[in-house]
């Protein structure tokens, strides 16, 4: 390359000096005086700087000032002036020639900077239309490795990103995964002139998220570092549709689920109405013997608790429903707290339930009927996961614009991971199927009830004192 290099400013610098020695002989054939030689010397030393560059231009000025002194200057055939003007003449064009090849040459570099600059900004223009053009429904990280590449039209990229951690190539780039890993990790953006490869560390804002790797190219830092971003923005803009896909399947399967789940519950109410009537029928007439009379009852009465519980399951389908409205009152938490542990006593089996309160008589605004399901629904998740006749603490605590509830058992934990997992619906931590029964509905609802109320739900856990679930109620004003 630099041979090349080279030979070719040689073989310019010979066609200057041919063009010099040519016109100087034409002048003096044709007798030419100074003034009219040195303008066609510096016509060429003009052309010269505006077609190659100031070295060229340097190299044939000072050959047509010997030229010049040679030929047209007394006494002629010697480099040798008598005259005084004569030198004057002669160094204020070296001077000339010098001052105008070097503008030139400045003038013939910008423009050619400028044009390279126009064709980077083309061809990022170029990215970031394509960009918009990738196919979501495929992985994003090869498709944009071959873009890249294409568009830009460099050797070959190397791209990683934290969402797939799969290293993506495309043409003759020979980086090492590690060294493409240790980009990222380090944060170290890196030009290598000598090779011709750029390093970028991909970043969503402050956050890096990736690491790109361009070989083989003549891009300046700028557009490198635009390249960057256009990258960072395709990968981030495609895990953006991933999630909202993910999500609005989600939200359909929820639909789905909260629709059977209430085609159950009004299955269940016709056949559960019949049979409590029935029973209700029999004992109230009275003709049955004692074991007779006490299996109607015992039909009567667990027919009463499935119809408590299918009227829960209708209110929980409805809970989903983004129409959910609020029937607010006033509502004293000890009592409410009190009338649930009551309600629950067969949830709760053996263990007891221990209240303490900072505040007697704490009050919110809120829907009753969904308040005691939530609180319910916490009672039993405690009873079925604390340790056998472990104490089951409830916790009410007044904060100047909230009130907190806590219900804390023993003997269970929850990991940090599965804390937020644990109220989506349906969803239940691993191995849990082993220590109770469930349906992972119940913490869904909590979480749903305490939103609707503009409040929110947590969760306290660890291995010594057991898990704890906390409640927030805006105050009553």
């Amino acid at each position: 390359m630099v041979g090349k290099k080279i030979r070719g400013t040689g073989i310019r610098i010979a066609t200057g000096i041919t063009a010099a020695l040519c016109i100087t002989w034409i002048a003096f054939r044709f007798h030419f005086n100074l003034s009219s030689a040195t303008s066609i010397h510096l016509l060429l030393v003009t052309a010269i700087a505006l077609r190659w560059s100031f070295f060229e231009a340097s190299v044939v000025s000072l050959l047509s000032v010997a030229c010049l002194d040679y030929f047209f200057t007394e006494p002629v055939f010697k480099f040798y002036m008598t005259d005084s003007h004569d030198w004057i003449a002669l160094v204020t064009f070296e001077s000339v020639a010098l001052l105008v090849s070097r503008l030139s040459n400045q003038v013939s570099r910008h423009a050619r900077d400028s044009e390279i600059h126009r064709t980077q900004l083309q061809k990022l223009y170029e990215l970031s239309q394509n960009i918009l053009l990738l196919d979501a429904q495929k992985p994003i990280d090869q498709q944009l490795a071959n873009l890249i590449q294409s568009t830009l039209q460099v050797q070959g990229v190397a791209l990683w990103d934290i969402y797939n951690l799969d290293l993506c190539r495309c043409g003759n780039c020979t980086v090492t995964e590690e060294e493409i890993r240790a980009t990222y990790f380090q944060e170290d953006n890196v030009d290598d002139t000598e090779t011709s490869t750029s390093r970028r560390v991909l970043r969503s804002g402050t956050r890096s998220i990736g690491s790109l790797v361009i070989c083989g190219h003549s891009l300046d830092a700028a557009s490198i570092n635009a390249t960057a971003s256009l990258a960072a923005v395709a990968i981030e803009r495609a895990r953006s549709f991933s999630a909202e896909s993910s999500a609005e399947a989600g939200r359909q399967s929820e639909q789905l689920r909260s629709a059977v789940l209430d085609g159950l519950a009004h299955a269940f109410k016709t056949p559960l109405t019949t049979i409590r009537s029935s029973s209700s029928g029999l004992l109230e007439m009275n003709t049955l013997s004692g074991t007779e009379k006490n299996l109607v009852v015992l039909i009567d009465q667990y027919a009463e608790q499935l119809n408590e519980l299918t009227t829960r399951l209708l209110r929980t389908a409805r809970i989903d429903s983004a129409d959910l409205k609020l029937k607010r009152e006033r509502i004293d938490l000890i009592e409410m707290i009190e009338n649930s542990i009551k309600a629950s006593s067969q949830e709760l089996g053996t263990h007891p339930v221990q209240i303490q309160s900072t505040a007697r008589r704490a009050a919110v605004m809120a829907d009753e009927q969904l308040l005691t399901m939530a609180l319910f629904q916490l009672l039993d998740n405690a009873a079925k996961y604390g340790s056998p006749d472990s104490s089951i603490t409830i916790d009410v605590h007044e904060e100047p614009s909230e009130v907190l509830i806590s219900v804390r058992n023993e003997g269970s934990f929850i990991p940090v991971e599965e804390r937020e997992k644990i109220f989506q619906r349906f969803y239940r931590s691993p191995g849990s199927d082993r220590r109770a029964s469930g349906t992972g509905i119940g913490l869904s609802v909590v979480k749903r009830v305490t939103e609707a109320h503009h409040g929110r739900a947590w969760i306290d856990s660890n291995q010594q004192s057991g898990t704890t679930f906390f409640l927030s109620l805006p105050r009553m004003i």
